[in-house]
């Protein structure tokens, strides 16, 4: 009998939704359950993810394979990760950009290459790239070129185009990136109160709200901020305390017009946690203060458009 977790499909019903989800792509030559990615899938179930493999054999156009896995639309309650090797790299990267996953895991991905060489979207914040040095099938200088466009961490590891030699460190690789596309994903569901009655959602435009941060004297753009649990570990309340109050007096000191913002677990699992909302702060200054002040992410949004979580790490 097949594992339930090696579908070919996610669930579709709301209350069918995994709480997250890992997607592979496998390669050109291999399939759904290859030992790399029967070996991953454990260090994914491990982690909490439920794992799926489509199975793109019976498709040998990269470009329907991404056709394929954009119309499986996988979904889960929680983080959604694509991962992909070689030339399911180059699909994951692909669908990447209609998808809109959490994180994105390549492993010696096929890009720029032959046959398939479309320059790949914008990829996702949390983005990870590993492959050998000594592949002669997708030579290195297409996974450096890649990580150097889109500034993305790469990880070089003396290995061949398989890297099934090197399955503890991608499994180890594999695993740290879950964890942040958890957390990820927490922070991209949390509402943030900018006032009574008013909250904003990652991604989505909410116009009774920009009015309200027009009459705040908002031109252009604005940011909510935190000092509160740096690096996502809860602290007691006397620290937090300082560290809002810190946080209010750097801005005031910078001159950034701010007003009490907080943001909010839906599932009330997490303390609501005091944030400030910035009103047209100069560029870049909001992430450089999340940074300062030890956070994982920033809101940013501008009038008109839906808000953006901007992942700092």
């Amino acid at each position: 009998m097949r594992n339930a977790d090696e579908t070919t499909r996610p669930p579709a019903a709301p209350d069918a939704l995994p709480e997250h989800l890992l997607v592979f792509a496998h390669g050109k030559e291999s399939g759904p359950w290859s030992t790399k990615i029967r070996h991953l899938a454990e260090t994914a179930r491990a982690h909490g993810y439920t794992v799926v493999s489509p199975d793109y054999r019976q498709q040998p156009d990269p470009d329907l394979r991404v056709a394929q896995l954009i119309a499986l639309a996988p979904k889960a309650r929680g983080a959604v990760v694509l991962a992909g090797s070689s030339m399911g790299g180059y699909v994951s990267a692909m669908a990447a950009g209609a998808l809109h996953p959490d994180a994105l895991f390549l492993i010696a991905p096929a890009l720029y290459f032959p046959g398939y060489d479309r320059a790949p979207p914008q990829p996702p914040a949390l983005t990870r790239v590993v492959h050998g040095w000594g592949d002669d099938i997708v030579v290195p200088d297409k996974a450096i070129r890649y990580a150097a466009t889109y500034r993305v961490p790469l990880t070089m590891l003396d290995a061949g185009h398989t890297l099934n030699e090197r399955l503890p460190e991608l499994a180890t690789l594999l695993g740290e990136l879950l964890d942040q596309a958890r957390l990820h994903a927490a922070y991209r569901q949390a509402r943030y109160r900018i006032a009574t009655g008013i909250e904003r959602r990652i991604g989505v435009v909410d116009a009774e709200a920009d009015r309200w941060l027009a009459a705040q004297g908002v031109v252009q753009r604005w940011a909510i901020v935190t000092a509160c649990n740096p690096l996502g570990a809860v602290v007691d309340e006397a620290r937090n305390t300082a560290a809002s109050a810190h946080l209010q007096a750097t801005l005031q000191a910078q001159g950034i017009r701010h007003l009490p913002a907080a943001g909010l677990d839906p599932a009330g699992q997490w303390p609501a946690e005091a944030s400030e909302l910035l009103i047209d702060p100069p560029d870049d200054s909001a992430a450089e203060l999340g940074r300062q002040f030890g956070q994982n992410a920033i809101v940013t949004g501008r009038l008109g458009e839906a808000p953006v979580l901007r992942w700092l790490r």
